[in-house]
């Protein structure tokens, strides 16, 4: 595995463990999770949630729906970038 397999992985994983743990997404279906499913803390702390994305991301990489885990990550870049940058998604 080289660098940008990690570095794909490790922004895919923000992008997971932000999503579960920060954001409602579409029709409100993470924020019912973390309400309906708490699990311990692991859907309301990135850092827990983040070991979990990093294991099912990392074998989702060994699997033919590598594609998404690179679509994930673009993503996360995306909004990295935002935030870095300070632009207003609103």
């Amino acid at each position: 595995m080289g660098a940008l397999d990690l570095l794909i992985l490790a922004i895919a994983t923000w992008r997971v463990s932000y999503l579960v743990t920060k954001e409602d997404a579409p029709f409100r279906l993470a924020a019912r999770l973390r309400e309906r499913h708490p699990l311990g803390g692991l859907t309301t702390c990135i850092y827990c949630a983040s070991v979990w994305a990093a294991i099912a991301l990392y074998v989702l990489w060994w699997t033919p729906l590598q594609p998404m885990v690179t679509i994930t990550a673009i993503a996360g870049g995306a909004m990295m970038l935002m935030t870095f940058t300070g632009a207003n998604h609103g």
